[in-house]
């Protein structure tokens, strides 16, 4: 995101106020909207939580507040706007974090998507792990703990294999990344100038990447119609349980182990056992589609 007191960009397109005024006030407030997303998100999403500490963890910043970031659009609405979004925002969430950014992780990481496909074998160590130490033995006193530490690692298990299978496939394959650039809502809606082709062509790899980096693989509902548009990969047709999971997964990391009702949340064997069976189950089904792209050439 670029703004000075004149221009500002959105979602790779960039505005000035004069572009502003010509907008109908609902275009206005959803480019703000689109802006504030890009940057700012709940931190009940990604940010660590910890009791003992008071609560989040702002690792990515803040907390903000939406009608102080909002003020960078003083110069191109009137402030009934802002206050207008300020209040449906601050209604969601009183207090927001700093989007992750692509910038928090280092070559090493990114070039981690392009050494081969050992997403698989990844998922499957992990899985086996879960196993091993499901297994062993431990005090009664600390199994509830350890329950849930396990749960949540099945959950992070199968979003990186989604990530890392998806984003690999994308970026080592020019049709495939084309495919997904022509399929995706958000990069299908970008506009630009003809004097900007070759730059923004110049730079598709690169701002596929970090769009890829930004998102959240547990949102299954969201990558669900990406894989199948971009790789024509299916899901299973019944992933209800899987989406239980991530919730159950979101309560435990981020509310402390509880529900929005203060209640404890328990992890008992057989859920644990359960979940495992699902996660195999989904992501075999997925990667069986996958390595069709390893003999195909584009």
């Amino acid at each position: 995101m670029h703004n000075d007191d004149r221009i500002i960009t959105i979602a790779g397109t960039t505005y000035t106020v004069e572009d502003f005024q010509q907008l109908s006030q609902e275009e206005k407030i959803e480019l703000m909207r689109e802006w504030f997303f890009d940057n700012y998100e709940d931190p009940v999403e990604r940010t660590p939580y910890e009791s003992r500490e008071g609560g989040y963890i702002y690792i990515w910043g803040g907390p903000y507040y939406a009608h102080d970031e909002l003020t960078v659009f003083c110069e191109f609405v009137d402030d009934e706007l802002i206050e207008s979004l300020a209040e449906e925002l601050s209604a969601d969430c009183p207090e927001w974090t700093g989007r992750e950014s692509p910038d928090d992780y280092d070559d090493s990481y990114l070039e981690a998507y392009l050494t081969g496909n050992k997403y698989f074998e990844s998922f499957k160590t992990s899985i086996n792990h879960v196993k091993v130490i499901h297994e062993s033995k431990i005090s009664s006193d600390a199994k509830q703990h350890l329950l849930g530490l396990l749960y949540v690692n099945i959950i992070t298990a199968i979003e990186t294999y989604l990530s890392d299978a998806f984003i690999s496939t994308v970026l080592e394959n020019k049709g495939v990344l084309r495919k997904f650039v022509e399929s995706n809502p958000e990069f299908k809606k970008q506009s630009f100038c003809l004097s900007e082709v070759f730059t923004k062509h110049d730079r598709i790899e690169s701002d596929v990447k970090d769009y890829l980096l930004g998102l959240m693989w547990h949102n299954i509902k969201k990558i669900k119609p990406m894989y199948k548009s971009t790789l024509e990969v299916s899901f299973p047709s019944d992933l209800s349980n899987i989406f239980q999971a991530v919730i159950k997964r979101h309560n435990l990391v981020h509310r402390g182990g509880k529900n929005k009702d203060g209640e404890i949340i328990l992890v008992t064997d057989d859920e644990l056992n359960e979940l495992i069976s699902e996660a195999e189950i989904f992501i075999n089904h997925v990667d069986k589609q996958i390595n069709r792209y390893d003999e195909q050439e584009f």
